[in-house]
């Protein structure tokens, strides 16, 4: 070797030594502690590694890698990631829950054996120095009464079931986050929902209420406390970590099944109407260290795609084993596209690019909010939801779930309404001061009969349902399905005609149909019937100018007037400006030019308010005002098209001297099987709107309706109180021809029944 070669070789040592110190050691995996060596089916079994690693991120996997491979009987093998854990207790300084650490950060491994045997497991770690293996371990899996992790129905595509084929149709609510009380609160409100039927609740891992393991904040430091809270972007606050754990298991000892919702569109916003636009402070922002220049770009940046890959390997290596973990839904309220949806199904799943190689090798159930039609149909998502919220506008959600349910079958997956409240500003409270429940009440009972795989979850859970004790309502209807078969047959909404008055004189009445659709492409042919209901789908809120051509549609209403009446729009808001123009007939007969910015000659504005709204540089005008055209009587189309401005929202439509007295003032919703019928008859007048201002609601006597769908021959009816979960009555009743003719009792509020031939009366 020569000179120059040797300063090279010197050199190259020198880099060595400063960047590999004769400090740093090689990793050691010395032994797995179990915590039992008989594990019943389903159920927790733990590792506790004694692991000694100088990697700098134990979360990096790139940097640190610890694995569990378990063979079971008949060749079953699962492959679970290790993660760093930290043990902690939790105390009370004053109102307020703190977390408060009892040991050293330590490897572990979770797992749940799904099959009675005799089970191995090999545990290997890997890191820069190396490779190291334990020896094999050994366990037996024995029976126990779990039912298993919760599944699509492989019997029936609109329901959901264990891995054993009992079915599981959820009851409960959104509880996303507690107060300075924490677990406490969460202690509390699951005890509640619990003891009255309830089996559900969704959960969000969020900053702001130490549920969010992944966040900004200064980089860890050393010592037992370096994970303790936020480290930014690849680290996780092992405290929040073991808070989610902490409410699992209060979940689990309840009987309640949990949906984890992994963060919230406001983490890609700034400001918001409850100021919770997050942006600034979120860890994958360039301004934070982040890769992403603009919120846009995490959905498509391969650094974020990794970032975000890594959290859900540690989410279910440390919370997958749960058979309580409902499933992952990636997001709140955010827009994610269908490929990037699509690409972490396929990592958690094991399936595209990442077949065989499961993150989640339980396989739960994914999905995400909001979504859309190329989302729906991707296989990576196995259940669809919505959110659904008024303005203080529509008196009752029972008719705005049956819609919803009907919309979605045509995913062919199950679906339900994850929110719902009357006003998406403020907690059903403010219009339900002495709680009653009855929207709560209808919303659950609708979802029911209407096809949904869950009743309807409504959302103001710690401002209404608990404070005003309203967790009684879940009892009758979780009753009711508990007596119901789900597993004999496809489900499917049934046609229920239109209840009839017996002995009614010819008398119209002016008939008000309000907007349920969101923000989203309405449909763009309806028909109004005299009977009050409406076909083809949900009725837009916004009509949308060609400046929005990914949401604009022209909607055209079917209708027939018996008598001349009026067609009247009931203006909310307007943005910006509108230029609406109505056609009877195909044929212009009004427009209407509706400006949200102030007059400039200082005449008086129709609107009642306005307001700009500086992150759009627009006025946006509240009207609360009708607008109506004169319809003859006859067949009629009429066709509403906002030619231009922006947009506006419509609280109702009101059609004068339009509905039928011979139509009772029901609604009827029904679900069957082929074999047996599900039945929900609603007072209309039974809405929040008429108690909350004290309106009478009489009741509804002397009808009749007919039900299709079942086979011919001898029927039971069971008639339900809704409230009290009780039968309060039976008869019996032939179906000929396919119509089961049904004579109803008074309907003061509502009531429900179970239809069933006469041979499985046993069903209760």
């Amino acid at each position: 070797m020569n000179r120059s070669q040797k300063n090279i070789a010197l050199l190259i040592g020198a880099l060595c030594l400063c960047c590999f110190p004769l400090t740093a050691k090689a990793i050691a995996l010395k032994a797995a502690t179990p915590n039992r060596t008989e594990v019943p089916c389903y159920e927790k079994y733990e590792l506790t590694l004694d692991l000694h690693t100088d990697a700098k991120n134990p979360f990096d996997p790139d940097e640190i890698d610890v694995e569990a491979d378990f063979t079971g009987p008949q060749g079953l093998h699962f492959r679970v990631p290790g993660f760093l854990y930290q043990p902690f207790t939790t105390r009370m300084q004053g109102n307020e829950e703190q977390m408060v650490p009892t040991g050293a950060p330590v490897w572990m491994v979770r797992f749940a054996p799904n099959r009675v045997g005799r089970w191995t497991c090999r545990i290997s770690a890997h890191d820069a120095s190396g490779t190291v293996v334990l020896p094999l371990l050994h366990f037996t899996c024995v029976p126990s009464s779990s039912p298993g992790f919760i599944r699509r129905d492989p019997h029936n595509p609109f329901l959901f079931a264990y891995s054993n084929g009992k079915p599981y149709f959820p009851v409960g609510e959104d509880m996303c986050w507690a107060g300075s009380g924490g677990s406490t609160e969460f202690n509390r409100w699951l005890a509640d929902l619990s003891a009255h039927g309830g089996n559900w609740i969704r959960l969000w891992m969020f900053h702001w209420h130490h549920t969010d393991i992944e966040w900004s904040g200064p980089p860890p430091g050393e010592g037992e406390d370096r994970f303790i809270g936020t480290h930014g972007l690849g680290y996780y606050a092992l405290d929040n970590a073991w808070m989610v754990d902490r409410i699992l298991d209060l979940a689990a000892k309840y009987h309640v099944n949990v949906m984890l919702c992994l963060g919230t569109y406001g983490e890609f916003t700034t400001g918001g109407y409850f100021n919770e636009g997050m942006w600034a402070q979120n860890p994958y922002n360039a301004a934070n260290g982040g890769p992403c220049q603009k919120p846009d770009d995490f959905w498509t940046n391969p650094i974020a795609q990794k970032y975000y890959q890594q959290r859900l390997r540690y989410l279910a290596a440390r919370y997958g084993w749960r058979t309580n973990l409902f499933g992952w839904e990636f997001w709140n309220e955010a827009n994610p596209p269908a490929s990037w949806v699509q690409m972490m199904g396929d990592y958690l799943k094991g399936m595209g690019p990442d077949a065989g190689h499961p993150a989640d090798p339980y396989r739960h159930l994914v999905s995400t909010t909001y979504g859309n039609p190329a989302i729906w149909q991707l296989p990576e998502v196995d259940f669809t939801m919505t959110h659904n919220y008024g303005t203080g506008n529509i008196p009752d959600w029972a008719p705005v779930v049956h819609t919803d349910a009907l919309e979605n079958r045509k995913y062919g997956k199950p679906h339900f309404m994850a929110e719902f409240g009357i006003d998406w500003r403020s907690s059903d409270a403010k219009y339900d001061p002495e709680g009653k429940g009855v929207n709560l009440h209808n919303a659950l009972w609708s979802s029911i009969v209407s096809g949904d795989a869950a009743t309807a979850m409504i959302w103001w859970w710690n401002n209404y349902v608990a404070p005003k004790h309203l967790y009684s309502l879940f009892d009758a209807p979780a009753k009711f399905i508990a007596s119901v078969p789900w597993q004999e047959g496809t489900w499917q909404p049934a046609n229920c005609d239109q209840p009839q008055t017996l002995g009614q004189k010819p008398v119209f009445y002016d008939a008000v149909f309000t907007p349920q659709l969101g923000w989203e492409r309405s449909a763009e042919n309806f028909t109004l019937t005299s009977a009050g209901t409406v076909i083809g789908g949900a009725l837009p809120t916004y009509l949308f100018s060609p400046g929005k051509p990914d949401l604009r549609s022209v909607p055209t209403f079917h209708v027939h007037f018996s008598r001349p009446g009026r067609f009247v729009l009931h203006i909310y808001q307007v943005s910006n400006f509108a230029n609406l123009r109505v056609l009877l007939d195909g044929k212009p007969v009004a427009e209407f030019d509706l400006p949200a910015a102030p007059p400039k000659n200082g005449q008086k504005p129709e609107y009642k308010e306005t307001q700009f709204e500086p992150q759009y540089n627009i006025y946006l005008a509240t009207y609360d005002k009708d607008y109506g055209i004169e319809v003859p009587a006859g067949d009629h189309t009429i066709t509403l098209d906002v030619v231009d401005g922006d947009w506006l929202s419509l609280h109702s439509m009101i059609l004068t001297n339009y509905l039928d007295g011979h139509y009772a003032p029901l609604d009827c919703y029904a679900l069957t099987n082929g074999k047996m019928a599900l039945l929900w008859v609603q007072n209309k007048a039974y809405n929040w709107l008429n108690v909350y201002e004290n309106h009478p609601i009489p009741p509804v006597e002397a009808t009749t309706t007919v039900l299709h769908g079942l086979p011919n021959g001898r029927y039971q009816v069971q008639w339900w109180d809704t409230i009290t979960g009780k039968i309060t009555g039976t008869t019996e009743v032939l179906c000929h021809d396919g119509r089961l003719s049904l004579s109803l009792p008074s309907i003061a509020t509502d009531r429900a029944a179970k239809i069933l031939p006469l041979n499985t009366t046993a069903h209760r």
